[in-house]
């Protein structure tokens, strides 16, 4: 479970994200007042501070952003960017555009407050060497630094509207969560792969679980059908029709008994076409780096993903 202080983080990344959003929409206006012939230096100085507030403001969003990020399963417990797998996948691409847009702002915003503390340092510098001196009222805080600050307002509008949309969605998020639920309701087993969950009812091809070395070195036990137990005992290909569930276990580190794993399931279908799937309905914090952060999955035929799986039982 994840501290008060992560879940605060996480909650709070809306309220987080305003905070700099409008600081960096505010400081182009004070970089252009420093171009003014009326006090200039206290300008700049007001520049100064509203960018490296800003720069704060935006680490501190992107922190509590990936940590939101993760907590709802779009990104990995250990990463840093969602995976995108397949085109389908439209929430997210629009979080990886999200976050790059959001790095680049946070880039372009160190580099800002850098190039106007340096204008105040060189002030500062030609005052000493000159009292009377006096920076052109024309340069301001400088051109390129009033360019990078609008660059800023670009990169952090441009990751501010793609948050809009993971929030509130679009056109096209609304088409792809409709397309979702339309092969949902078209698939008889999309919820739940009934089959596998009854395999108590199969017949069991060893007397007890045992380890895989291959299956994360769970514990493992085999249930097949009648029609198929035959053949698989022979170490030959199940039958039309017939299919196979393997359960799993796993040992529970400093505690004792076990904690269930996932479910593979395999069939050859009666036109002797092999389908798999794979079947963990809730995966403990710690192995959803096995699952790029899901903890939930199902995975049927042809789901590149179970590939490994049919590769590996193509003669049996």
């Amino acid at each position: 479970m994840a501290s008060p202080l992560l879940e605060f983080l996480a909650r709070e990344h809306p309220a987080f994200v305003h905070v700099p959003l409008g600081l960096v929409i505010a400081l182009p206006l004070a970089m252009l007042m420093s171009f003014r012939p009326r006090h200039p230096h206290a300008w700049k100085i007001t520049s100064l501070y509203i960018a490296a507030i800003a720069c704060l403001g935006s680490l501190l969003a992107m922190v509590s952003g990936l940590i939101w990020g993760r907590q709802i399963s779009l990104i990995a417990p250990d990463g840093f960017m969602p995976h995108v797998a397949t085109s389908k996948q439209v929430l997210q691409r629009m979080l990886q555009l999200h976050e790059l847009a959001a790095l680049v702002g946070v880039v372009l915003g160190a580099f800002c407050t850098f190039l106007i503390w340096r204008s105040l340092r060189e002030d500062r510098v030609a005052a000493d060497v000159d009292p009377h001196h006096r920076r052109a009222i024309d340069r301001g805080v400088g051109i390129p630094a009033l360019a990078v600050a609008l660059l800023w307002v670009g990169s952090w509008g441009i990751s501010g509207k793609l948050g809009g949309i993971l929030v509130f969605g679009n056109e096209e998020t609304n088409r792809a969560a409709a397309e979702a639920d339309a092969a949902k309701r078209a698939d008889t087993e999309a919820e739940l792969p009934i089959r596998a969950l009854d395999y108590a009812s199969l017949e069991p091809a060893t007397e007890a679980p045992v380890r895989s070395v291959q299956h994360s070195n769970r514990w493992v036990r085999v249930w097949v059908t009648a029609s198929g137990i035959d053949a698989y005992k022979a170490g030959k290909q199940l039958p039309p029709g017939a299919y196979a569930v393997m359960s799993t276990y796993e040992d529970v580190k400093g505690k004792p008994g076990f904690e269930p794993g996932p479910l593979y399931f395999r069939e050859t279908k009666s036109d002797g076409t092999p389908y798999v799937a794979f079947y963990w309905p809730r995966v403990p914090e710690a192995k959803r780096s096995e699952t790029g952060g899901e903890d939930a999955v199902y995975l049927r035929s042809p789901d590149p993903k179970v590939q490994a799986c049919m590769d590996c039982h193509k003669k049996q």
